[in-house]
C-alpha cells in the first residue's frame, strides 16, 4: 500500500489544498500555518474516535458553513503481494474491481445548523467522480475495522498512557493465572480489611455518623468506610517508575525520560495489532523535551523501524529527520491562502554514508523562504559578517545561508526548488583535468548550468598541465579569462540567481580589498600574499579578517559585482 495523494477542501485553514504523499511524510512550516490541522484532516478521515464527534462550525474554512468539507485520500494498491493491499481489497470487497491499482477514501460533511454539527459521510471507490457510500453501523464504518490511527501529540503524558495500556493488559483472560488470581484475591481482601480497621478511618466513620444524626436519628444505623480495590481496577493503582542502577525509583524523573517511556508504551501497544490492522502514525513535534542524542536515536527508529511504515510527522528539529530517506517533504506556507508543496526526497547513493550531515543541513534550510547556497564555512563567516551590517535580521525575514561543504550543490538545489523556496547559489570557478586526456572541464560553469537544467559540458584544451597545476598565477589567469569571455552565460546564470566566482572566494575578495588582505598577512607575521595567507587556513583566517572589518571594507564588498549574491539575499528578505 502506498499513500499517494491527499486533497483537503474547506477544512479549518485550508480552503483547498492538494498534495502528493508517500508512506513517510514530514510536514513542516511556520508556526500556526496548519501542520496540526493537516494531521487533523487525516484523523477525521481514518480515525473513528475523532470522526464520530462530527465537525463543529470552526472546522469549516473561515467558519463558512455554507460550503461542504471534503477530505480525500488516494491509495496505490497495485502490488498484489502486499499484505496491506490485501487488507484494502478485503475491506472494499464488492466496491472495487480486482484489477484496479488505485482506490479513494473520502469524508464529506454538510453543516446542520439545527444540531450545530456537520455529520460525516464516508465514501470510497475507484472513480473519484462516482464514489459510493461506505457501509456503516451507526457511527462505525467498514474501514474502521482495518485502519488504526495512532496520534501522538507533543504533550503526551506518561500516567494517562500507562493507565490505558495497563487496562488493556488486565482485560485479557490469560493476563492472570488461576493461582495468581487466588493469591491476589486473598492479598487484596486482607489489604482492604486492614485499611478499614485503621484508627483514622474508624474515627472518620464516627464523625460522619454523628453529623448524620443531626439530620436524622435512626436506631442501629452505622457508617462503614471500606477499601474496594479489586483485580478489575488494579490497573488504575499501578504507577511506572524509572529506576537507577541500584534499583532506586526516580518518582520525579525528567520530562524527557517520562515522555520516552510514554512513546515506548504506544509503540508496544500498536506492535501487537499491526497484523490485524493498518497502523497510521501521526506524530507532532516529537523533539520536545529531548536532548540532541535522544533526538538522533529517535530518528533512527522512526525512519528504520518497520512499525512506522505509514508515518506523518511534524517537526522543527533537523535532528529528528537526520536519518530520513525516501520520505515526502511537505512544506505548508501562506500566499493569499495556505497552500503547500511536496517533494519525495531520496538520499543519493553516493551520500548514504553522509546521510546525517546531508539531512541535517537540508532540514535547517527547508524552513527558510530564501536560501543562499555557498561552498563552505569561509563564505558563511564572511557573508554573515556583511549581513550583520546590511541586514542583521535576515534569518528572521526568511533568509538562510547553507554550506554545501563537499556535497554537490544539486542535491540541495533540487529539493529546495521543488518546495517553492527561492534559491541563490554562489560557487567557485573550478577547472578540472580529465585523466589521460589533454582536456579540462569547466567544472564551475557546468555545475551552475546543471542547476538550471542545461545539460551541457563546457571544456577547454591546450593548457600547460604542469604549469596549471603548480603555477597559481597561471591557473588564476586562465579562470579569469574564461570568466570574462562568458558574459552571455553569466547573464543567464545571474538571471536565475546563480553567481559564479571569477576565480574563488579568496581571489575575488583580493580584487575588492587587496590592501586589507595583505595587511592581515603582514600583521600576523606572514610573508605570504593576502590570498595565500587566507587559503593557508581558510576558516581561522577568515574569522580573523571579519573580526576587524571596517564599514569601508564591508561597503566595498557588498557593492562589488563579485558579491551580488549577498545583495540578492537582502533584496529578497526586504521585499
Amino acid at each position: 500500500m502506498i499513500l499517494s495523494h491527499l486533497t483537503i477542501k474547506n477544512f479549518r485553514n485550508f480552503e483547498g489544498i492538494e498534495l502528493s504523499l508517500t508512506n513517510k511524510n514530514v510536514v513542516f512550516g511556520l508556526n500556526d500555518i496548519g501542520k496540526s490541522n493537516f494531521l487533523a484532516a487525516i484523523r477525521f478521515l481514518l480515525d473513528i474516535n475523532v470522526r464520530r464527534n462530527g465537525f463543529v462550525d470552526s472546522d469549516f474554512y473561515n467558519r463558512n458553513t455554507d460550503k461542504e468539507i471534503e477530505i480525500t485520500l488516494k491509495i496505490d494498491i497495485s502490488d498484489f503481494t502486499n499484505d496491506d493491499n490485501k487488507k484494502i481489497r478485503t475491506m472494499m470487497k464488492g466496491a472495487i474491481p480486482s484489477n484496479e491499482d488505485y482506490v479513494f477514501i473520502q469524508v464529506k460533511s454538510v453543516y446542520n445548523p439545527d444540531i450545530l454539527i456537520g455529520e460525516p459521510d464516508m465514501f470510497w471507490g475507484v472513480n473519484f467522480n462516482k464514489l459510493e457510500a461506505i457501509p456503516s453501523t451507526q457511527t462505525r464504518y467498514a474501514l474502521d475495522n482495518f485502519f488504526n490511527v495512532v496520534y501522538i501529540d507533543s504533550s503526551i503524558q506518561l500516567d494517562n498512557t500507562f493507565r490505558r495500556y495497563s487496562k488493556e493488559i488486565f482485560k485479557k483472560e490469560s493476563s492472570i493465572t488461576q493461582d495468581e488470581k487466588k493469591k491476589l484475591d486473598k492479598s487484596i481482601k486482607d489489604f482492604n480489611s486492614s485499611i478499614s480497621k485503621l484508627g483514622s478511618i474508624k474515627s472518620f466513620e464516627t464523625e460522619i455518623l454523628d453529623e448524620y444524626k443531626r439530620f436524622r436519628e435512626e436506631k442501629n444505623l452505622k457508617v462503614s468506610i471500606q477499601s474496594e480495590i479489586e483485580i478489575s481496577n488494579i490497573h488504575s493503582k499501578l504507577t511506572p517508575y524509572i529506576q537507577d542502577d541500584k534499583s532506586r525509583n526516580y518518582p520525579t524523573s525528567g520530562d524527557g525520560r517520562r515522555k520516552l517511556l510514554a512513546y515506548t508504551l504506544v509503540t508496544l501497544e500498536n506492535r501487537k495489532i499491526e497484523d490485524k490492522k493498518i497502523n497510521i502514525f501521526l506524530i507532532e513535534e516529537l523533539e520536545n523535551h529531548f536532548h540532541r542524542s535522544m533526538q538522533i536515536a529517535l530518528s533512527y527508529e522512526l525512519f528504520n523501524d518497520a512499525l512506522f511504515i505509514y508515518l506523518f510527522i511534524t517537526t522543527h528539529s533537523s535532528l529528528i529527520v537526520s536519518q530520513m530517506d525516501n520520505v515526502n517533504l511537505i512544506k505548508l506556507y501562506k500566499e493569499c491562502k495556505v497552500v503547500g508543496k511536496s517533494h519525495v526526497y531520496v538520499v543519493p547513493q553516493e551520500y548514504k554514508k553522509m546521510k546525517q550531515k546531508l539531512n541535517q543541513n537540508l532540514a535547517e534550510a527547508i524552513y527558510a523562504d530564501y536560501v543562499l547556497l555557498v561552498e563552505g564555512p569561509s563564505e558563511k563567516v564572511l557573508f554573515d559578517r556583511i549581513l550583520a551590517d546590511k541586514c542583521p535580521k535576515y534569518e528572521s525575514l526568511g533568509g538562510y545561508i547553507l554550506e554545501v561543504d563537499g556535497i554537490n550543490f544539486k542535491e540541495y538545489y533540487s529539493v529546495l526548488k521543488a518546495l517553492g523556496i527561492s534559491i541563490i547559489a554562489k560557487t567557485d570557478n573550478d577547472i578540472q583535468k580529465v585523466k589521460s586526456k589533454d582536456l579540462y572541464l569547466l567544472t564551475g560553469f557546468n555545475r551552475c548550468l546543471g542547476l538550471i537544467g542545461k545539460c551541457v559540458t563546457l571544456h577547454m584544451s591546450g593548457l600547460d598541465f604542469n604549469k596549471y597545476e603548480y603555477d597559481s598565477s597561471y591557473s588564476v589567469d586562465i579562470k579569469k579569462s574564461n570568466y570574462d569571455k562568458a558574459r552571455s552565460i553569466r547573464k543567464r546564470l545571474n538571471d536565475n540567481q546563480i553567481f559564479l566566482s571569477r576565480v574563488d572566494l579568496e581571489n575575488d575578495l583580493f580584487e575588492v580589498i587587496p590592501g586589507v588582505l595583505n595587511n592581515l598577512a603582514t600583521n600576523n607575521g606572514s610573508k605570504k600574499s593576502g590570498v595565500d595567507y587566507l587559503q593557508s587556513a581558510k576558516l581561522v583566517n577568515m574569522i580573523e579578517l571579519c573580526k576587524d572589518m571596517t564599514p569601508y571594507s564591508i561597503n566595498k564588498i557588498y557593492s562589488h559585482e563579485h558579491f551580488q549574491c549577498i545583495r540578492k539575499l537582502v533584496e529578497l528578505c526586504n521585499q
